[in-house]
């Protein structure tokens, strides 16, 4: 390989990396336990307001279990690229209406593809079974692998009253922000769980199956946001 080739791959991959720290500068994703339920109720609020019809409260009124992940984000350059974030999932005992949990969890992913730009993705998955909550229960799986879930309806023209028609068992929404380009979206990404995050905020090390089966948190900030998903449900 001659010497232009190889200075010409040298400043590729160093303005990939540039590219890349710059991205995850731009679009920093909350860290600590405190950081994600906080940034958490601001993407829950926002979205409660983005949907402009009654169906989004509604089923968060009706799930079993909510995870959200702010600030996902998902860098790229000359087709490689990946994404990583943080955020928690929540399970409500559908008999007494007791929330348990947060446990925490990290999401990331890497490949090459149609990829190109920095963007940052704020989602929220409503799952509606046992199904569903049993994935976020694992060490660790795949959305389009062992967790499959359907775009979230929305729009003025959709009934605000869930029926038969909407019973997937779990629904995702999303605010996107940023310039992107994309032929893969999430497909594929690993979400694990964040297991020092569970041992920072309740004190000992801890399994998300654990947190959500028996753990309910009096913290400040997780009433804060049970507090809205309860308005959001009304």
């Amino acid at each position: 390989m001659t010497l232009r080739k190889h200075s010409l791959l040298l400043i590729v991959f160093l303005s990939l990396v540039l590219f890349l720290s710059q991205g995850l500068i731009v679009f920093a994703a909350p860290d600590t336990p405190s950081e994600i339920i906080k940034e958490t109720i601001k993407v829950l609020d926002e979205m409660s307001y983005s949907a402009d019809s009654g169906i989004f409260r509604s089923l968060v009124k009706s799930a079993e279990g909510i995870a959200i992940f702010p600030s996902i984000t998902e860098v790229a350059l000359f087709g490689i690229g990946g994404l990583r974030g943080n955020g928690l999932v929540l399970r409500r005992d559908y008999e007494t209406g007791t929330w348990y949990g947060p446990a925490f969890l990290k999401t990331s992913s890497g490949g090459i593809g149609a990829r190109m730009g920095i963007q940052s993705i704020d989602l929220i998955l409503l799952i509606n079974d046992t199904k569903g909550l049993e994935a976020f229960m694992e060490k660790s799986f795949k959305f389009g692998g062992t967790l499959a879930w359907t775009a979230g309806p929305i729009g003025r023209s959709v009934s605000a009253e869930i029926s038969s028609d909407f019973d997937a068992p779990i629904y995702s929404y999303s605010i996107t922000k940023g310039l992107y380009f994309d032929a893969g979206s999430l497909q594929g990404s690993t979400i694990k769980a964040y297991s020092s995050a569970n041992e920072k905020f309740y004190g000992e090390k801890i399994s998300n199956r654990t947190i959500l089966e028996t753990k309910i948190s009096k913290n400040t900030e997780v009433l804060k946001l049970l507090a809205l998903i309860q308005e959001i449900s009304e």
